[in-house]
Parts: C-alpha cells; sequence; structure tokens
C-alpha cells in the first residue's frame, strides 16, 4: 500500500490528496506502521522529458517508433541492465523511468545525459534543445 502524506507545522502528517483516502483507511487505529521516506519525482518535469522526447522524434528521421527511441536514449546515457538471451547474446535493456524505480536526482541526471546524446547524435547546439523543448512543453 503506498500512499502520499504532507508534514503539517505541527509536526502531524496528514493525506496529500484525497484519492489515497480509501487506503488510509485499512491502516488500522492505533497500530504501529512503518514509514520510508521518499520524496515523489516532480511531474512536471516527468512532462518535459517526454516532451524532449518529441521534439527529437519529429526532428529525426532515422525511428518510426518512438518507443524504441526513448529506450536507444536512455541506454545511449548509460542507464541500462545487461542480461543474455537464450543464445548467450549479451543484451542491454534500458532501464525503467518509473517513479518508482527512479527518484527526482537519478532523473534529473538521466535528462542531462540524455541531452548530451542528442547534442552529440544529431548534432544539434545544446541551448538550441533547452530553447526549443519549451516550444514542445
Amino acid at each position: 500500500m503506498q500512499i502520499t502524506l504532507v508534514k503539517t507545522l505541527n509536526g502531524t502528517f496528514k493525506l496529500a490528496y484525497d484519492s489515497d483516502l480509501e487506503q488510509a483507511k485499512k491502516i488500522p487505529l492505533n497500530e504501529p506502521i512503518t514509514y520510508d521516506w521518499k520524496k515523489p519525482r516532480n511531474l512536471k518535469f516527468h512532462k518535459k522529458f517526454f516532451a524532449l522526447l518529441n521534439m527529437v522524434y519529429n526532428n529525426q528521421e532515422q525511428y518510426n517508433n518512438i518507443e524504441h527511441l526513448r529506450k536507444d536514449l536512455i541506454i545511449s546515457a548509460g542507464y541500462y541492465d545487461l542480461r543474455y538471451n537464450i543464445e548467450g547474446v549479451e543484451i542491454q535493456e534500458a532501464k525503467s523511468i518509473s517513479f518508482a524505480k527512479m527518484d527526482d536526482n537519478e532523473f534529473s541526471e538521466l535528462y542531462n545525459r540524455i541531452i548530451d546524446v542528442i547534442v552529440k547524435w544529431l548534432g544539434i547546439d545544446k541551448q538550441d534543445i533547452l530553447d526549443n523543448i519549451e516550444q514542445y512543453f
């Protein structure tokens, strides 16, 4: 079970979203629970990543599938796991960028590395990418 909490001025915690109320009702009264603090990733920055992806996809001719482009950019940025297929051939698989798998700091680092990959791959000025991303975002 996962719910999002915010700390109030008096030091207590309250639900951050009304949508978490049903989950919170499942917590028994007066029973200790364990809480692992984790700051949720910035949704706006996540959307900015996909705006960057769309911008690149619309300005290249190599890929006809945006998911393949996304995975290849993640791999090229160094965020991948190695595995072996049934024939023993090593395969790079892009790491998940889900909110549960990557915190805000790691996602920010990935975003910056992907921009560097794009600059090198397409030969575009980094500042041009940063300026133009706002049109897609």
